[in-house]
């Protein structure tokens, strides 16, 4: 038989191998991390290449090397922004704060572009957008208006007569100030025009050439004439005139997309309960 004081022997010598290879394991990792990362707070450790990255530009604006010192000091500003972040996250900032809250998400989506790493539109494709979205492209007649109201209706019909025989004098005599609504002197689309003067504006509009007038409609029950200043007539431009704009719209639609399909998936992974109103 072998004797116990052998096996003692070498369950001591397999215990301190054991001891030897677990020490050395937690050495060779706590030298590993503290290769990566230059400070450590809390659980989150400042990573070491931020901190070289920012000496790197700092060395790169100075004419001499950075100084222990200001290295030191770097690493504390760190360790200073990320104690408030983690502050932050304690009192729960990013909800309860609207700007915090609101930079978090823009963050987010130039976070969820940046990353698919999207590669320039090509002409063809620009083309093929171009076609699908003529109509966003294009612009409509526009019109510059003056509008004018009157008391009455009997104002309105003797000013109408007075335009019909060209005596602006006498027109401006008849138009009432305190009610009238005054429009922007810029062309206006009909959909601008409708929610400045109403629906019944627009059933003037297509009889309407520059220096025309309208018939007498009722704004609110006021009676109304406009005066057509001018006419900027339907605008269809080409690919190659408006390429730059193309391009633009053709991004921020393709980004937009991005950030839908991003939140589409976050939506499928987490799991979401509601409740009643």
């Amino acid at each position: 038989m072998i004797d116990k004081k052998y096996v003692n022997i070498a369950l001591i010598v397999v215990f301190f191998i054991s001891l030897f290879i677990s020490l050395n394991s937690v050495i060779f990792e706590t030298n590993f991390q503290l290769d990566q990362a230059i400070a450590r707070v809390g659980e989150k450790e400042i990573s070491r290449q931020k901190f070289e990255e920012i000496i790197k530009v700092l060395d790169d604006q100075s004419d001499s090397e950075l100084t222990l010192e200001k290295k030191n000091l770097i690493r504390e500003r760190l360790i200073d922004e990320e104690l408030l972040i983690q502050r932050a996250i304690e009192l729960d900032l990013v909800r309860n704060d609207s700007l915090v809250k609101g930079n978090v998400i823009q963050t987010m989506f130039q976070y969820i572009i940046n990353s698919s790493e999207l590669a320039e539109p090509s002409e063809t494709e620009l083309r093929d957008y171009f076609n699908k979205e003529k109509n966003y492209f294009s612009s409509g007649k526009r019109y510059k208006l003056k509008n004018y109201t009157f008391r009455n209706l009997n104002d309105a019909e003797l000013a109408k007569n007075s335009l019909m025989q060209s005596d602006f004098e006498n027109f401006l005599k008849l138009i009432e100030t305190e009610k009238a609504i005054d429009l922007p002197n810029v062309f206006l689309t009909p959909q601008k025009i409708r929610d400045y003067l109403g629906p019944k504006a627009l059933e003037e509009l297509p009889s309407l050439e520059k220096g025309d007038f309208s018939n007498i409609f009722e704004i609110n029950q006021i009676p109304s004439i406009i005066i057509c200043i001018d006419i900027l007539l339907d605008n269809k431009p080409k690919f190659e005139e408006i390429i730059g704009q193309i391009k633009n719209k053709f991004i921020r639609d393709r980004e937009d997309k991005l950030v839908k399909e991003y939140i589409e998936d976050l939506r499928n992974f987490y799991e979401i309960e509601k409740y009643s109103f």
